[in-house]
């Protein structure tokens, strides 16, 4: 299957995070390889749902039934975004190319290789009649890649310009992407830095009685424990070389309180946000700060950018750097995963492989991801 170069198509994109508090959908069209966002919307997740899937981040094992059930759950989930954004733009099934959808993440694990995600897009061509484009991941790791992340691939296109710079995703997990100026011979560089905002708001949820700590306000009146951070920091993940990536399965609350058990360490919940606040913003700058590009721009995308508490942190430690939400550039922030995955599957009904051997250390780029018809 190939679209029509230089007419311009309507594509979906759907994503859910590691954060796992809803789904994204991206509503984008694609002219002559240029990806513009239309629409953008954000469908909740019901309660039980969300606490079924965090749960498996800790326990790592589920029984067949429940993996059947969440699989369908968050198929109906994403089907339900689809006719959504369809609805309110007055459009059809048949106006639409293709979906992309990323799916909900519940084990990501290259030391095997092998990556699950959940929400089967079977279910969500069928019953949209809209052909879908997923399960991404599997094929880079195929090539003994990492699976992700993917991002850079696709923040290349945003976000290059005429200098060096990079965008940094944060979301349950962080990731940076390193985006060289074009006229150099560098080549585009990412991995996940480790946790993003996901241990942040299960402790929100869980003592603070709120989905997430908005703006930081609570973190930026807590004092930095040093004893538990560096603790934290001595995780081996962070010494590891790229390519590199990780989930929620490893950087979760309760790896948090065995540290703190293990050493008695006592302090208040809002000192605790307020370390895993500045756990997130160095082990991000640490990661920057290796790629010695001192002038170059940072660009925050994801939920994390809406914690200005968080992006002060960061720029304190990237002083040479201009640290901003990308909406600064009239860019979503929360829009742009789903935007990705839009793009990959107009991508692959094109047949184009994805630039990720740089990125994930895959032994060459590749075309991903299976197409579901109608």
């Amino acid at each position: 299957m190939s679209t029509n170069a230089g007419k311009p198509q309507l594509f979906i994109g759907l994503m859910s995070g590691t954060s796992a508090d809803g789904v994204d959908a991206a509503l984008v069209e694609v002219e002559n390889e240029k990806i513009h966002l239309i629409d953008f919307i954000e469908t909740s997740m019901p309660e039980t749902l969300k606490q079924s899937l965090i749960e498996l981040n800790q326990k790592q094992s589920i029984e067949l039934n429940q993996f059947c059930y969440l699989e369908k759950a968050m198929a109906d989930l994403f089907i339900q975004a689809v006719q959504s954004l369809l609805t309110k733009h007055h459009l059809n099934a048949s106006d639409i190319t293709a979906i992309g959808s990323h799916g909900q993440t519940i084990f990501h694990a290259p030391n095997i290789p092998m990556t699950l995600q959940i929400g089967h897009p079977a279910f969500i061509a069928k019953q949209t009649g809209i052909t879908t484009v997923a399960d991404f991941r599997v094929d880079d790791m195929a090539l003994n890649g990492q699976g992700a992340p993917f991002a850079p691939a696709f923040h290349q296109k945003l976000f290059e310009q005429n200098l060096d710079s990079f965008a940094v995703n944060i979301g349950g997990i962080a990731n940076i992407s390193f985006i060289p100026n074009p006229t150099s011979n560098k080549k585009i560089l990412g991995w996940d830095t480790g946790p993003g905002n996901g241990i942040m708001d299960e402790l929100c949820q869980t003592v603070f009685n709120c989905p997430y700590d908005k703006n930081g306000a609570i973190a930026a009146t807590g004092a930095i424990n040093d004893t538990l951070l560096t603790l934290l920091k001595t995780h081996h993940y962070f010494e590891q070389p790229a390519p590199k990536s990780t989930g929620r399965e490893t950087f979760h609350l309760d790896w948090v309180y065995t540290s703190i058990n293990q050493h008695n360490i006592d302090l208040s919940p809002t000192d605790l946000l307020t370390t895993l606040c500045e756990l997130t913003a160095q082990t991000i700058s640490d990661q920057i700060n290796l790629l010695h590009a001192p002038s170059a721009p940072v660009y925050i995308v994801g939920g994390g950018a809406h914690n200005s508490y968080l992006i002060s942190r960061i720029q304190a430690q990237l002083n040479t750097h201009e640290v901003k939400a990308s909406s600064a550039d009239n860019m979503n922030p929360n829009a742009i995963e789903a935007m990705m995955c839009a793009w990959l599957a107009q991508q692959r009904i094109n047949n184009q492989p994805v630039s990720l051997a740089s990125i994930t250390g895959a032994e060459r780029d590749a075309v991903l991801g299976g197409i579901w018809h109608p």
